[in-house]
């Protein structure tokens, strides 16, 4: 059966780019090594033990330039999704490759990570940033200063010291 919520493949100079739901198939090494090579500062540190473990626990969307065979081909976008499948559902790691920025695949992962039916039957999505705030709007995202809510953190450095983790 096709998915027909998969966006279609957009036309580019260097080919094809296909998209996929690739969270049981993707060596998290590629991963790794894609987000690396984009210099993606938020996940510098990430190891790949950190990456199986958020792939085990959300879904991996991603788009390839695809070669002329049509299977496989070079990694150029990711978003990852996470959710409760009942209240809230979070967009992680929009990424797309340097060389391909400006051809719709951030949307195209962007919308289908909106629409995915593993996502559930959820009240609101959320995400951070601070590199595409011009992104998301379009897809009905404001700041949450807007929505009168507060973002709040805690170090696990800093639960240690309290003593709420070992």
């Amino acid at each position: 059966m096709i998915d027909l919520l998969i966006p279609v493949p957009i036309p580019t100079s260097k080919g094809f780019v296909a998209f996929a739901d690739e969270t049981w198939s993707i060596d998290p090494k590629e991963v790794q090594i894609f987000f690396q090579a984009e210099a993606v500062y938020w996940t510098a540190n990430r190891t790949l033990e950190q990456w199986r473990r958020l792939l085990a626990c959300s879904r991996l969307l991603t788009a390839r330039l695809q070669p002329e065979e049509g299977k496989g081909g070079r990694l150029v976008g990711t978003t990852r999704v996470w959710s409760d499948h009942a209240y809230e559902a979070k967009l992680y790691d929009v990424v797309t490759a340097a060389d391909m920025m400006g051809l719709g695949i951030a949307s195209g992962l962007v919308k289908w990570s909106l629409r995915h039916p593993w996502v559930g039957e959820v009240q609101r999505f959320v995400l951070e940033t601070r590199d595409a705030v011009n992104l998301y709007p379009r897809f009905g995202f404001q700041r949450s200063e807007e929505l009168e809510t507060v973002h709040m953190r805690v170090s696990l450095a800093e639960l240690r010291q309290r003593g709420l983790r070992t």
